[in-house]
């Protein structure tokens, strides 16, 4: 058999690489990342650190630069002294103020992490970007955000005429759904800022209804207070951010269904659920490294996030603490704490502090037995990935709601802080140290947690690419776009209804008619009769 000609055979090399090319060199992605907690970023950090690696150019506009560069990672830098204020610096007096109810309103919320965000886009950074394309095509494929509640962002995917991608670091929000046309029941679908989580007793049904249509109603009356921002920056000529929030293509959700339950969402909303666990080796101190791995009789790792100093609790709490870490000796426990210094006297000495602790490198260590923590998702998800029990004390936000999941699934205990005293304390450590049906369900819980076709990363990385080939609109819902009343379809139950209603009224109509008739009839018969 002759040999293809050669011409040929460069023929189709060229077209193919034709084809291709315009993936060969990876997409072009830019990430706007506003908000000023690094605990929320840790999962942004990993999905562009990810895409990067992958070979995909990434500019990132953050609060947070990297430890060191990386290939294809381009960062623009957003010097913000308020960030100081989201690390290490939620007090006592701050605490008190967000504990005194597991629910904190909508407006605290959209005025703490939406309004304030959105004024960052008058920062040179910002101004900057926009001024770069204000006359000019986008050199960008896709943008990557986490706009949490600052709305005004998404004017990004419009004036660069991109596709948008959010990220949701926490549960799906309840004002998140009606723009992805999604199905949401609060019959088992729990509110983030409700407390509790499925199933769900008739009262908390009620209460989270209740909440649910407070926040999703709550949010789209305060969001307007944004559009004035979306002009400045933008132009005037731009939609509502209520209408903007419509344009996101894709979103990536904290979220694993054997973790937290069968959910129907829309194909447009992606669980990527553990995608901010770094399983990268991290070198712990000297000191810790040993001080871990002389623990015998194993350890405990107590931490409440890059966030909350616990050294400024009443004294009285941290004496409880110090009275249970004595009773449980010769179990040591290790203590993230931002200033040790300011702890009161008599630390026990089984207790071993420090500032920052790379907490992959805690959770995973071979003589681990359990976590004390405040019931972060991030934190509790890379327990559940390390098959480490926990206790919780929920503080705010969320955190009620996820300890209160994990008491159900029986791979934790949750404590009121406001409840805590000696008998309390130590009675939820024994029982998370002395009771091994808290160990078996969690190996169990993290071997399905990690039972997933793509791991989380690759998953993210698949469908930004999918948005970016098929373009914005391919995986949106047409309910989107469609009024509630036709969503709920209002229009069709009226109808029907005046349909029956129009039926019955004229088989009454009838019967009535009839019986008259048959009443006249047997008047007449009687007064023939009576001739």
């Amino acid at each position: 058999m002759k040999a293809p000609p050669k011409i040929i055979v460069v023929s189709i090399i060229v077209t193919i690489i034709a084809i291709n090319s315009e993936w060969a060199d990876g997409l072009r992605i830019l990430g706007i990342f506003p908000l000023k907690m690094k605990s929320h970023f840790a999962m942004n950090e990993q999905l562009m650190k990810g895409l990067a690696a992958k070979g995909h150019q990434v500019d990132v506009y953050s609060h947070f630069p990297l430890d060191k560069p990386i290939e294809n990672y381009r960062e623009f830098t957003i010097v913000d002294p308020l960030v100081a204020n989201f690390t290490n610096n939620l007090n006592r007096d701050l605490l008190n103020s967000w504990m005194s109810s597991n629910f904190i309103p909508i407006r605290e919320i959209m005025n703490t992490l939406g309004e304030s965000n959105c004024q960052q886009l008058g920062r040179k950074e910002f101004q900057k970007l926009i001024e770069t394309y204000r006359n000019k095509n986008s050199t960008y494929d896709v943008i990557v955000m986490q706009p949490y509640v600052a709305a005004c962002f998404l004017a990004f995917g419009r004036y660069l005429n991109l596709p948008i991608v959010t990220v949701e670091t926490l549960r799906m929000t309840d004002w998140t759904y009606s723009s992805f046309g999604s199905p949401h029941y609060p019959a088992i679908m729990s509110s983030a800022y409700a407390g509790f989580s499925a199933p769900m007793s008739f009262g908390e049904r009620l209460k989270n209804f209740l909440i649910t249509n407070y926040m999703h109603y709550g949010f789209y009356w305060l969001v307007k207070n944004q559009d004035k921002y979306v002009k400045q920056y933008f132009g005037d000529d731009y939609p509502s951010t209520g209408e903007l929030l419509k344009d996101v293509d894709l979103m990536l959700i904290n979220y694993n269904q054997m973790l937290h339950g069968v959910r129907p969402y829309t194909p447009a909303i992606v669980p990527v659920g553990g995608l901010h666990i770094d399983t990268s080796e991290r070198k712990l101190s000297e000191k810790v490294q040993k001080f871990l791995d002389d623990s015998e009789n194993g350890f405990v790792y107590f931490s409440f996030g890059s966030m909350v100093r616990i050294e400024t609790f009443p004294e009285h709490i941290l004496k409880i603490f110090y009275d249970a870490f004595r009773k449980i000796a010769p179990i040591r426990v290790l203590w993230k704490i931002a200033k040790p210094e300011e702890l009161p006297s008599g630390l026990p000495d089984n207790v071993l502090t420090d500032t920052w602790l790379p907490q992959m490198e805690v959770l995973k260590h071979k003589n681990i037995r359990a976590f004390i923590t405040h019931g972060g998702l991030m934190g509790t998800m890379e327990a559940i990935y390390n098959a480490v029990p926990m206790i919780g004390v929920p503080l705010f936000v969320d955190q009620y709601a996820n300890m209160d999941l994990y008491q159900k699934r029986k791979i934790a205990v949750s404590l009121d802080y406001y409840k805590i005293n000696n008998e309390s304390f130590i009675r939820v450590l024994e029982e998370i140290l002395e009771n091994p049906n808290y160990k078996k369900e969690i190996a169990k819980l993290s071997q399905s947690f990690r039972d997933t076709p793509m791991s989380p990363l690759d998953t993210a990385a698949y469908w930004i690419e999918f948005i970016a080939r098929n373009g914005k609109k391919s995986l949106r819902s047409p309910l989107v776009d469609m009024p509630w009343w036709q969503t709920s379809i209002l229009d069709v139950y009226m109808f029907v209804a005046v349909v029956v209603f129009l039926i019955v009224s004229l088989v009454a109509i009838i019967v009535q008619k009839f019986k008259r008739l048959l009443l006249r009839c047997m008047n007449k018969s009687k007064k023939i009769k009576v001739n």
